[in-house]
């Protein structure tokens, strides 16, 4: 990775659209990644910078690009509780189906690893309206991203999560959209 591409991410990461304009016209790739994959449009989604998810898009950036291993944009969004990035991500086709090769999570798996949130609740709604899968389960066996659980679940679907961190909202939605 060049000095350029690094301050290229830095600067998605930072939402600074004048510097990502800048580095574009000195000829760095806005799909670049870091050592671990991440890409401009990562760190942009995972900061919550939608002006610079915008720019990068519109200058070129792939929102297919899988991201931190085979993470999808929307997943690593959804994580770290990033509504407007997941809106968007949304309005420009990111698949809300997208399941990881690895574990079998979706991004709505993804966004229930975590407690005390609101937002997360809010992103649930917005992924089981897109299509989201409530009734997926993770791959038995396999060690997945809830980091606040025993690593190896045996089939965990959303309702599993939300049971165990969710609000009572957000069990509600699971199960008037189709969870068993």
């Amino acid at each position: 990775m060049t000095e350029l591409e690094s301050e290229m991410l830095k600067a998605a990461g930072r939402g600074d659209t004048p510097a990502i304009e800048n580095l574009i016209a000195q000829g760095v790739d806005p799909n670049c990644r870091d050592q671990w994959g991440n890409t401009p449009l990562s760190n942009a989604a995972w900061s919550g910078h939608v002006g610079a998810l915008e720019l990068l898009y519109k200058k070129g950036a792939d929102i297919g690009l899988a991201c931190h291993e085979d993470n999808d944009l929307l997943s690593h969004a959804a994580f770290n509780a990033q509504i407007d990035s997941v809106k968007w991500l949304l309005s420009k086709g990111a698949d809300p189906k997208h399941v990881s090769k690895k574990t079998g999570e979706s991004a709505l798996h993804v966004v229930i690893s975590k407690k005390d949130d609101s937002r997360r609740t809010v992103i649930v709604r917005l992924l089981v309206e897109a299509g989201s899968e409530v009734n997926l389960k993770t791959f038995a066996g396999k060690e997945t991203g809830c980091f606040m659980r025993d690593a190896f679940l045996k089939g965990e679907t959303p309702l599993h999560r939300a049971a165990a961190y969710g609000d009572k909202e957000m069990v509600q939605i699971l199960l008037e959209t189709g969870a068993d």
